[in-house]
């Protein structure tokens, strides 16, 4: 994480069970093992050792990566991604951090390594 924070990169945190719990096994372990509030936990770390919430966003594989019962009991689909703002509001993230892990940070990279006119 250090190391992508110095490079100025981004990191982009999965909702995918097996990524947020660490025993969590596919058609074993039931879905609500996970939480999005499990998945804030995760962009909370990475922000902490960053320093700031620049470096975290969302990267979520919901187009088909795998099923829906492999993703946090309160994420049904990616209409339910503001919900991870309203966790991540619930720990003291102010609004424009929330922004900016939602979808900002990457839009930032994006800009800066492709270019405005790209």
């Amino acid at each position: 994480i250090r190391r992508v924070v110095e490079r100025g990169g981004v990191i982009g945190v999965v909702a995918y069970n097996r990524f947020i719990v660490p025993d969590w096994q596919p058609g074993v372990s039931p879905r609500a093992a996970a939480s999005l509030d499990a998945l804030a936990n995760h962009i909370d770390h990475i922000c902490q050792l960053a320093g700031s919430a620049r470096h975290a966003a969302i990267g979520s594989d919901l187009d088909g990566g795998f099923g829906q019962e492999s993703c946090p009991k309160d994420l049904d689909s990616i209409a339910d991604l503001p919900r991870l703002g309203a966790a991540l509001s619930a720990r003291g993230y102010r609004d424009e951090d929330v922004a900016l892990i939602l979808g900002g940070n990457w839009l930032a990279f994006f800009r800066e390594t492709l270019g405005e006119g790209s």
